[in-house]
């Protein structure tokens, strides 16, 4: 793996589609073999799409079979971004996961668990389609919809799209971390192969603040940190960081974590951060 690899990224459903049209607006993969693909059978999102693959799920299995086999066409990594409840992740995860194992493509997936206020259909093709992927993907990334409400914990009342906004806002700063690692090609590559995983993020003026914002990023459950045995925690910061701010995050993470924990750290600079500091942990889920 590394950063000349053909990546192929696949919005499923509605939440699926925003999602990669915010990727495209802040210039993800820009410049690099990177390629958008948006699969539904909403006309309306899929007109608003702003890639230039877009599948629709209103033809006969066979050909939508091969549509989406000829969209993937010489992808070496795949990232796949959907509610668990659409119709479209029902229908398109199979294929994808099935075009992965065909030509030994490497599969991430962020997924959302539909709300406790969603009806029992939605929540009955949640179940169908988070077990087709259980398995079949390297790493998978399964999020319940409640998750989200803390982000807007301040509002008297959110309403479902609302909600799903915020699961996309996250959704994309997840496939931005796990770009960056590949771009690095360094050896947090393992956490392409951790079947179920966790991550969080944070941002500060201090490496122990940000990292401390990650280590309570909602989107981790209580004992994600403290029974995780694999765990990549990046700094990234305008500048080069003091030693002693280094150790007193790794310090505070390492405090959270099974003594016999396998933990990668890595440090970069990128000047356009200026004064902030951007942390994120990825965290095995045993």
């Amino acid at each position: 793996m590394g950063n000349d690899l053909n990546i192929k990224i696949v919005g499923l459903g509605e939440g699926g589609a925003k999602t990669i049209n915010k990727l495209i607006q802040a210039g993800v993969g820009k410049n690099k073999r990177v390629e958008f693909i948006v699969i539904g059978n909403d006309e309306n999102i899929m007109l608003t799409s702003t890639v230039r693959k877009n599948i629709f799920l209103n033809r006969d299995l066979t050909i939508i079979y091969k549509n989406i086999f000829d969209a993937l066409s010489g992808a070496e990594m795949i990232f796949i971004v959907a509610g668990l409840a659409s119709n479209a992740a029902k229908v398109a995860i199979p294929i994808i996961t099935s075009y992965a194992k065909t030509y030994n493509a490497s599969t991430v997936a962020f997924v959302c668990k539909p709300s406790i206020l969603e009806n029992f259909l939605r929540k009955t093709n949640a179940d169908y389609t988070l077990n087709n992927l259980r398995g079949k993907v390297g790493t998978l990334f399964v999020m319940p919809a409640e998750k989200f409400f803390v982000f807007r914990i301040n509002q008297p009342q959110i309403s479902l799209n609302e909600l799903f906004d915020v699961a996309d806002d996250v959704f994309c700063q997840g496939i931005r971390i796990l770009l960056d690692v590949l771009n690095d090609n360094s050896v947090g590559l393992e956490v392409f192969e951790w079947k179920d995983a966790a991550f969080g993020y944070g941002e500060a003026t201090t490496a122990l603040e940000a990292i401390k914002l990650a280590a309570k990023f909602p989107t981790f459950e209580e004992n994600d940190l403290k029974t995780t045995n694999n765990i990549l925690i990046r700094l990234t910061s305008g500048n080069s960081l003091p030693r002693s701010s280094v150790d007193a995050a790794i310090n505070f993470i390492k405090a959270q974590l099974p003594p016999d924990a396998e933990t990668i750290f890595e440090i970069n600079v990128v000047p356009l951060l200026g004064e902030k500091i951007f942390a994120s942990i990825i965290c095995k889920r045993e």
